[in-house]
């Protein structure tokens, strides 16, 4: 559960249900493009040493190599890795002011590839910050790096009952799922607030050129470059560094500030490989009693993949080390209940990627891109 993220549009919460992947959004039925838990930070160290205390970004980035991946370039870990740029970086071990909040802001980039279609989207937001942004980020999942559970392997919290429980600016409310529905036995502290528009940013590293992203009160206030946060075909792009700067002007107490992505190689799956389908779409045929090995291309070697194998009468869930391989136990396989048709039993391929967030008044701030593959499975009995 990320209590941390924001959702104030439909495209966000979309994030959350479909996946979302950076990447190259004109991916086709050959495609392989493809995340959940804090993913390494992976800003290059080298782009950040270039930059400037005028905060412009330098559009050349080299790729991190993997002791840099290691290093989360989240808000846990910005005291340690702040970059200088001339700017001041949220503290990992702040605590929250109510007197003083300051701006929490938010940035995605993503991308779905379901059914060999790509869907890509950029969207991002202020608000004022809340004493839950400030609360450490959830442990991973229940599941051992490179094993597999039976199930979904996710957790809920009851941190609250009532009000009464929560923070005098706070109210107990319950989590909810990707459709945004109440999820029963659930109850977390949160803050009711609303976006705010500090005017506009633009961001570099987009394929089709700079993207300049501004309040969308038609998106409830989410910061969007089009008009639902949607991107045409091929304006995300691989193996690059997004680099985003604004000048609010004192706006909500907002100066300067600057955020940094780094996305490596596009995820694909390159083993099995997917086969054409008699709907038009990729396939991926797999034997039920046999283990899976998967292969895939863009890891570093140092951050998580996960990685779900639903069936129609049941579902696993693999957190991996993202070193381009891993191979699902046929035990595992078989627990998936694959049954019937392609189009009722899904591999998902979830990778993550966060980065770094600096500027004078934000007090806590997140970048991320997420990548998800999504494709349907056909079983194959022996």
């Amino acid at each position: 559960m990320e209590r941390k993220r924001w959702t104030v549009l439909g495209i966000v919460a979309w994030i959350a249900l479909g996946g979302a992947a950076c990447g190259d959004s004109g991916g086709g039925p050959d495609d392989g493009g493809a995340d959940s838990a804090d993913a390494p930070g992976d800003v290059p160290p080298e782009d950040a040493a270039d930059a400037g205390p005028d905060g412009e970004p330098d559009a050349e980035a080299d790729a991190p190599d993997a002791a840099d991946a290691a290093d989360d370039a989240g808000r846990e870990d910005a005291a340690f890795d702040a970059p200088d740029w001339g700017l001041p970086c949220p503290d990992p071990e702040a605590e929250f002011d109510p007197t003083d909040p300051g701006v929490h802001m938010f940035f995605t980039i993503g991308d779905t590839v379901m059914m060999g279609q790509s869907i890509a989207l950029a969207a991002g937001g202020f608000l004022p910050a809340a004493r839950e942004d400030f609360r450490p980020p959830d442990p991973p999942p229940h599941i051992p790096l490179d094993g597999c559970i039976v199930g979904s392997g996710g957790t809920h919290v009851r941190e609250c009952t009532t009000n009464e429980e929560c923070a005098p600016e706070q109210q107990c409310v319950p989590e909810t799922d990707a459709s945004g529905n109440p999820i029963p036995d659930t109850g977390v502290c949160q803050t009711p607030r609303e976006p705010i528009d500090i005017g506009p940013f633009t961001c570099t590293g987009f394929s089709g050129g700079d993207q300049t992203f501004q309040y969308n009160p038609g998106q409830n206030g989410a910061y969007t470059s089009t008009a639902d946060g949607t991107l045409p075909p091929g304006a995300l792009a691989y193996d690059t560094t997004y680099a985003c700067t604004g000048d609010a002007a004192g706006t909500s107490g907002v100066g300067r500030y600057r955020l940094e992505l780094y996305v490596p190689q596009r995820l694909a799956i390159t083993s099995p490989e997917p086969v054409m389908g008699p709907g038009g779409f990729p396939v991926l045929d797999v034997v039920t009693t046999e283990e899976l090995a998967l292969e895939w291309t863009g890891g570093d070697g140092v951050s998580e993949l996960s990685v779900n194998l639903t069936g129609r009468d049941g579902g696993i869930s693999c957190r991996v080390v993202d070193d381009g391989a891993f191979t699902i136990p046929a035990e595992m396989v078989a627990s998936a209940g694959l049954g019937g048709f392609a189009f009722v039993n899904i591999l998902e391929v979830r990778r993550e990627r966060t980065g770094v967030v600096c500027g004078e008044g934000i007090t806590d701030g997140e970048i991320n891109c997420t990548e998800a593959l999504l494709l349907n499975v056909r079983p194959v009995t022996p």
